[in-house]
């Protein structure tokens, strides 16, 4: 596999509770940008599809959420999925962090350190995802000028993602063969992978090894992380990273589909951990920069019902 497959984390999409808790936790708590308000591109229920970033939505620093209370399912956190968000933050800004969750009513673990980093845990409150935010003074990423978070402890993008396992062999193969990643570290139970030969920020991913853990939940439920997506520099390469990875015996892999902003595919990794790989589209073409995530943009199953859509929604309202 060539080094230009996988170049770094792109998106990671969530299975939320509502609409409101989202706007409140990444825009007012973590300090993203909210850029784009769609739907859920699959599917009869309208369910929204929301976008949380820097500035301009660059990959390594976009939350997508499918709030999904209102759908009335709920998922299971369990093994063979992703299990944790971790943002990058700037050297000594934890203690900050800290008590600015603290101020917003959101417990955090006690400061550790993993791979020389500190880092401390906490959960979207209003749906108990699990996040970190981890010190990383190589991260030189420019932050969104939140009203919420001043710059200068701002989270700069994606610092990892961890994926809980079951079984470690299958999953370690495929991280170095298909997938581009090389493993950089060991702490316990967790194995640490990064973009061979990268080590520039929103690169890394963690593989926990967690033997006879219940299966997590793969539907779109509440409650759960549904799939993390990697980016690819064009889709000449991410047919090339299909084609090589089904060589190897990985055939669960989707079709490529147009999500208005990127393209993607999907694949089940083994165990079950739902990767994508997508090539960016940009957040623009249907949006102004400077009026981004203002209007609801409508997914084309429901092209024609975008008022009725609009009513629907409003049992689950958004005021940023």
């Amino acid at each position: 596999m060539g080094t230009n497959r996988v170049t770094g984390l792109h998106h990671i999409t969530l299975c939320t509770g509502t609409a409101q808790g989202d706007i409140d936790f990444f825009v007012k708590v973590m300090g993203q940008r909210f850029v784009k308000r769609t739907l859920f591109y699959d599917g009869s229920i309208p369910i929204y599809h929301l976008y949380f970033a820097d500035q301009l939505g660059t990959p390594g620093t976009v939350m997508t959420t499918f709030p999904t209370r209102r759908a009335g399912i709920k998922g299971r956190r369990g093994s063979n999925q992703f299990t944790t968000v971790s943002y990058s933050i700037p050297k000594g800004s934890l203690a900050w962090w800290v008590k600015h969750l603290s101020n917003h009513s959101i417990l955090t673990t006690e400061p550790r350190e993993r791979f020389g980093q500190a880092f401390v845990g906490f959960e979207h409150p209003d749906c108990g995802i699990a996040f970190e935010v981890v010190e990383d003074a190589n991260d030189q990423r420019v932050p969104w000028e939140s009203e919420y978070v001043p710059v200068e402890h701002a989270v700069r993008g994606f610092h990892s993602w961890t994926a809980s396992v079951n079984e470690m062999e299958d999953m370690d193969w495929f991280m170095h063969n298909a997938w581009n990643f090389e493993k950089i570290g060991q702490e316990g139970a967790m194995a640490r992978y990064r973009v061979q030969g990268d080590d520039g920020p929103g690169k890394i991913i963690d593989v926990l090894h967690e033997p006879g853990k219940r299966q997590g939940s793969w539907t779109i439920s509440e409650g759960i992380i549904h799939h993390g997506a990697f980016a690819v520099p064009d889709m000449d390469v991410q047919a090339q990273l299909k084609f090589d990875t089904e060589g190897m015996g990985f055939t669960d892999f989707s079709d490529r589909k147009n999500r208005g902003y990127f393209e993607s595919i999907y694949v089940r990794t083994p165990g079950g951990v739902m990767f994508e790989a997508t090539h960016s589209l940009g957040f623009t073409h249907d949006e102004p920069e400077e009026t981004l995530g203002t209007d609801l943009k409508v997914s084309p199953q429901f092209d024609d019902k975008k008022e009725l859509i609009k009513q629907a929604m409003l049992d689950d309202p958004i005021a940023v």
